[in-house]
């Protein structure tokens, strides 16, 4: 029988292996920080009745700070907030209650916080899934990674402007007989991961804190990011941890004026037809987009709903000029009413996406 670390070993060995943590995650430009930006109530059932969690932030910037207002993106949820002026190295908090009463489903709610002396508020976030009914540790979480247990190990976080970072979590459970350190290797180059805690008990749930940090690598558009799993000091080969995001240009500097002498792209027509085509035919159709803004229109990607899809096209496109985007589609393998979705990843503030369809009937 293989002996076991002791614990305190598996707690500084998930922490070595785990990567470092981006700092400041929780912070809005150096003037406030909250304890998290997210939390997830995990499974509940019907029957518990409402769910209330605290946030807590502190004021690290030089001047006192007022939480104007908190806006909820639901009826279900209920927030109240410190309203005095909290002052420099001073917290405060934001109640948030879950009423539990839409019935059994999973939920994902917003806290819009607007703070003084910020320029865009800070979004929390409450989570969750309802039961009918309880449900085992292994109903919950069917999904296995060498001894570690998951919903899902893809997580879709969204939208992320250029330059910036977006955190999410994800729910985790140790189905196993024995305790579990967790770690993580080859991480893609913007993505981080910590368990929490470090090392799961037998029948308990823990979650992995994810960000994705945009400012090292450049990435346009619906991308994945992914890292492989260790466990108990060992790499589990296979299937990986899978975030999805989807990247477009970062506009929050922009002044009124420069936004309307930016790129403003137009597509001649944003539908094409190909009629009716055989299974295993090359489609090619050309579409035309116009920069009719006073500045360059930037490409910067095109990504397509339907595998065999490609696009060629030349950017930067002057003010005033025409950029041809030339597609092809091999239709081998495919059969029935088609619609083909070409979306365009863009500079312009007013059309960072273009999406341009191709449809048509493919037959055997």
């Amino acid at each position: 029988m293989r002996s076991m670390l002791p614990i305190k070993s598996l707690i500084l060995f998930a922490i070595i292996i785990s990567g470092s943590i981006v700092r400041g995650q929780n912070s809005g430009n150096g003037i406030i920080e909250f304890n998290k930006m997210i939390h997830d109530f995990g499974d509940i059932s019907l029957s518990s009745g409402k769910q209330s969690y605290t946030f807590t932030f502190k004021n690290i910037g030089k001047q006192p700070i007022l939480i104007n207002t908190v806006i909820s993106s639901c009826g279900c949820t209920t927030p109240v907030w410190t309203k005095n002026p909290v002052k420099p190295g001073e917290k405060g908090k934001i109640d948030v209650t879950f009423l539990n009463d839409q019935g059994p489903y999973p939920f994902d709610k917003s806290l819009t916080v607007y703070v003084s002396g910020m320029n865009r508020p800070v979004i929390l976030r409450i989570k969750g899934v309802v039961h009918e009914k309880p449900k085992s540790l292994n109903q919950l979480f069917p999904k296995k990674i060498g001894k570690l247990s998951f919903r899902t190990n893809f997580i879709d976080i969204g939208l992320i402007a250029q330059g910036e970072s977006r955190n999410d979590v994800m729910e985790i459970a140790n189905t196993s007989g024995v305790s579990l350190a967790i770690g993580f290797y080859n991480l893609s180059p913007g993505l981080y991961i910590t368990s929490v805690p470090a090392v799961i008990a037998p029948g308990k749930k823990g979650e992995l804190q994810i960000t994705v940090n945009t400012k090292g690598t450049k990435n346009w558009g619906t991308t994945q990011y992914s890292a492989g799993l260790i466990v108990n000091n060992s790499k589990v080969t296979g299937e990986k941890i899978i975030v999805q995001s989807r990247i477009l240009d970062n506009f929050s500097d922009l002044s009124a004026e420069d936004r309307s002498q930016s790129a403003l792209p137009m597509a001649n027509n944003s539908a094409l037809n190909f009629g009716v085509v055989k299974s295993g035919e090359v489609i090619s159709r050309t579409f035309e987009v116009k920069n009719l803004g006073q500045r360059d229109l930037v490409i910067y990607k095109a990504e397509f709903n339907e595998k065999g899809a490609t696009a060629n096209f030349n950017s930067p496109v002057k003010p005033g000029q025409t950029c041809k985007i030339d597609v092809s589609i091999d239709t081998k393998g495919l059969e029935g009413d088609k619609t083909f979705q070409v979306t365009l990843i863009t500079n312009s503030p007013s059309r960072p996406v273009v999406n341009l369809l191709v449809a048509g009937n493919i037959t055997k």
